[in-house]
């Protein structure tokens, strides 16, 4: 199975992620640098990007690590 381009999967993390906090009442969310992380996944620095990537990419290989047991 070929799985999404991880940066358009992570995009789509940091949104869902996003509109989590805003149902609970949460606009702002800084990282520990002070980095605003409410804002558009374009807007968030690579550091911050990276993030997203990394829980792709794991559940990526939780996902390949599960097909390999199914054959």
């Amino acid at each position: 199975m070929k799985l999404p381009d991880i940066e358009k999967v992570a995009e789509e993390v940091h949104k869902a992620w996003m509109k989590t906090k805003k149902s609970a009442g949460i606009h702002s969310r800084k990282a520990e640098d002070g980095e605003e992380l409410m804002v558009p996944y374009e807007q968030l620095s690579e550091k911050q990007k990276d993030t997203d990537r990394n829980t792709v990419k794991a559940v990526y290989e939780a996902i390949e690590k599960l097909q390999g047991k199914e054959s």
